[in-house]
């Protein structure tokens, strides 16, 4: 390298034009020279490269964060580079889009780094694929062709994908509505309203099973947090008396509870205790047992209540064996009930000081049951509420002229049972 008069720099290097001599074995090569000024246009050329990648770096600090989508945003708002949540979120949205516009997607790919979708009709260039930024659960967009080159009458009015699980959501808030009664045939209508779409009576059912259990949890959970909760409602409401029965296994058998109030409101009572239950109508079924008496002011006070798997002569002995804990026992006490037989044995054994009667409505029910005629049920009515035992043989001895058969299953019951002029106490 030689710097002559006029700062000329030369340097050697093989140049395109040099030319290879294959007889000679010789390399020709041809110096090009290199001014000072052509040094300093290759430096500001540098120097405004490093600058331009620095500004493009602050830009990008400073430009504002990219909005974070969910499974409820608008269409418009999903386009290539859009994040969303996480991709459950991402295949919610997908699929709502996909009812909404009454088409039908495939997936082509779906796995924990990367989600891909088309259209089921080949024809059709519809498709979107995401990918997860490393590090995070958000999904980037990084392809989609968001236009239809399909046929109108490729369009559906059922879809597969309109899940149960995604139904429901859709319904939760009127499941919340108490004033609303949500049934399946509601269901229906709705999802015939808003999407266009047709579902089944039983899928429907399901639908609100699934909603019922979000908002209140499944039967297991409840059951599983049952102790807590009798637990908390001694803490809260001291004097409260609990106590759960489990079987060889562990788990649930029975359950009863007295209310803090009920326990010592029971001795400004009637010396009277209704006892009846009703079923429950959750997936492990069960009945529910209730106890009430009536106060000074002729109104219903609620004393005790019980869970059990049905009305049987154990669940009945176990029940009336921790009322009578809490419950006081009074003088002439009376027990009123229906003709199940479980809760004659149980009151028998556990109460045996107490008398115990049949329910006047419940035994008018079996006789309507029974299609007894409307004049037997009335005279029925006027011996059972008669004061006297003389005006109580006149209509018996009237009903059994008339339905001698219907006086039979009457007089199964001793008349002290059912029988106000009867009654001993």
């Amino acid at each position: 390298m030689q710097i002559d008069n006029q700062h000329t720099i030369q340097q050697s290097f093989f140049s395109p034009s040099a030319m290879i001599n294959n007889n000679e074995d010789e390399v020709n090569m041809e110096l090009l020279p290199i001014t000072s000024h052509r040094i300093e246009e290759i430096d500001e050329s540098s120097c405004a490269y490093q600058k331009s990648r620095k500004r493009v770096r602050r830009k990008v600090k400073e430009s504002p964060p990219c909005k974070i989508l969910r499974h409820d945003a608008l269409p418009e708002e999903v386009r290539v580079r859009s994040i969303f949540e996480n991709k459950q979120n991402m295949t919610k949205f997908f699929c709502s889009l996909e009812i909404n516009q009454k088409v039908e997607f495939t997936v082509v790919r779906s796995c924990s780094k990367r989600y891909e979708l088309k259209y089921i009709v080949d024809k059709c260039g519809w498709n979107v694929r995401a990918t997860r930024i490393k590090n995070s659960t958000l999904f980037r967009v990084i392809k989609y062709h968001n236009i239809h080159e399909c046929s109108v009458d490729a369009r559906k009015s059922d879809q597969k994908h309109a899940t149960s699980n995604f139904i429901s959501e859709q319904i939760i808030e009127y499941v919340r509505d108490k004033k609303i009664e949500v049934t399946p045939a509601f269901v229906e209508n709705e999802m015939k309203k808003k999407f266009g779409i047709d579902i089944g009576y039983h899928k429907a059912w399901r639908v609100i099973q699934k909603a019922v259990a979000c908002i209140r949890g499944t039967p297991e959970e409840n059951y599983q947090i049952l102790p807590s909760y009798l637990h908390m409602m001694v803490a809260k409401n001291p004097g409260t008396y609990t106590s759960i029965k489990r079987d060889v296994q562990n788990r649930f058998a029975y359950l009863f509870f007295a209310p803090a109030a009920s326990v010592p409101g029971w001795s400004y009572c009637r010396p009277v205790i209704a006892v009846d239950a009703t079923f429950l109508k959750s997936k492990y079924r069960g009945v529910l047992f209730v106890v009430v008496s009536k106060d000074a002011n002729n109104q219903i006070f609620p004393l005790c209540f019980g869970v059990a798997d049905s009305e049987n002569n154990e669940a009945y002995i176990w029940f009336f064996g921790e009322m009578r804990k809490k419950i006081q026992v009074r003088r002439e006490l009376v027990f009123l009930s229906d003709r199940n037989q479980s809760i004659a044995n149980g009151i028998r054994k556990v109460f045996p000081e107490a008398h115990h009667g049949i329910c006047l409505y419940h035994f008018e029910k079996n006789l309507k049951q029974r299609h007894a005629k409307a004049m037997v049920i009335n005279l029925f009515q006027s011996a059972a509420r008669s004061y006297k035992r003389e005006d109580f043989n006149q209509l018996m001895s009237q009903l059994k002229s008339i339905d001698k058969k219907t006086y039979n299953y009457i007089m199964e019951e001793p008349p002290e049972r059912w029988a106000r002029s009867w009654f001993p106490r």
